[in-house]
């Protein structure tokens, strides 16, 4: 079985090139720099906002992975072109020359929880949901992946293309600066905390079990479409953050909610219904967050 990942050193990507490692798969890797945290049968290296991908190479994959994305971190304020590029003109480029060279394998892109916009309600978001959103989307990076979700659901194509819906994803290797490892690392280092309200509900998958994910998709030869992936962990900012402290057995400061201002904060509530790819997997329980903690 040949990989191919387009993206090198995401979180994601890593996430992907480690597990095909463990379970032996000739992997190829296209993206600006070579991975650090895995190993790799070939590595193309490409800009892709200015450089075409070596689709005579890309086209022997049995499955091929566009893991690239930007604006997933607010805080380092990418310029809206460069994330409207990668995550949907880039994706949708792709996609289409796949189809114009006949590709007989499987592609496997991701959206995102966050595309579903500022939902008012408080129940569980199925794919028809996501791809029917009309709520306003408070990030260059929710509506890009709305657009890129919309594109999929829309374009023809014979091979298989799996989009994977996600919601939150969390791992021992994921930026420090965000809401996990950030308690954490303030927790050892006796840093003072601050947080949102800690009222947004968000629902959590650690990233290793996405490739999992994907290999159990691929080997159940289920059909093409656009699938959530999704968890039980649904938590509050809030309820987090004390499992964290518990975990640790530090008293959680009464002090430290309500200091911050997020772009999210809007979006309430955003948790996934799986229903719909459990139905083609029957996989087992993921892992949960009780278990990782102690990795970071």
């Amino acid at each position: 079985m040949k990989y191919s990942v387009i993206g090198s050193n995401g979180f994601l990507s890593n996430a992907i090139g480690q597990f095909c490692n463990e379970v032996g798969c000739e992997l190829d890797i296209y993206g600006r720099n070579e991975p650090k945290k895995h190993f790799f049968h070939n590595f193309y290296k490409i800009d892709l906002l200015h450089e075409k991908l070596n689709y005579h190479e890309l086209v022997k994959s049995d499955v091929i992975i566009y893991s690239v994305g930007a604006g997933i971190q607010a805080n380092l304020r990418e310029d809206s072109s460069l994330i409207y590029a990668l995550n949907l003109l880039v994706p949708i480029s792709i996609s289409n020359e796949l189809v114009k060279l006949n590709y007989q394998g499987k592609f496997i892109t991701f959206g995102s929880v966050f595309e579903m916009g500022e939902v008012t309600g408080r129940s569980m978001l199925s794919e028809g949901d996501i791809i029917s959103s009309k709520y306003k989307c408070s990030s260059d990076y929710s509506i890009s992946k709305r657009l890129f979700t919309n594109f999929i659901n829309s374009y023809k194509h014979e091979f298989v293309h799996y989009h994977f819906i996600i919601p939150t994803i969390y791992g021992e290797h994921e930026n420090p600066l965000r809401l996990i490892p950030y308690t954490i690392n303030a927790i050892k280092s006796k840093q003072k905390l601050s947080f949102t309200s800690g009222d947004q509900v968000r629902q959590y998958v650690y990233v290793n079990d996405i490739p999992r994910i994907i290999q159990n998709s691929e080997q159940k030869k289920m059909p093409s479409g656009i699938y959530n992936i999704a968890n039980t962990e649904i938590y509050t900012v809030k309820e987090i953050v004390t499992k964290i402290h518990d975990h640790f057995g530090v008293r959680l400061p009464e002090d430290c909610f309500g200091k911050l201002s997020r772009t999210d904060v809007g979006m309430k509530y955003l948790a996934l219904d799986g229903t719909k790819l459990s139905g083609f997997l029957n996989f087992t329980s993921l892992t949960e967050i009780e278990q990782i903690i102690k990795n970071y």
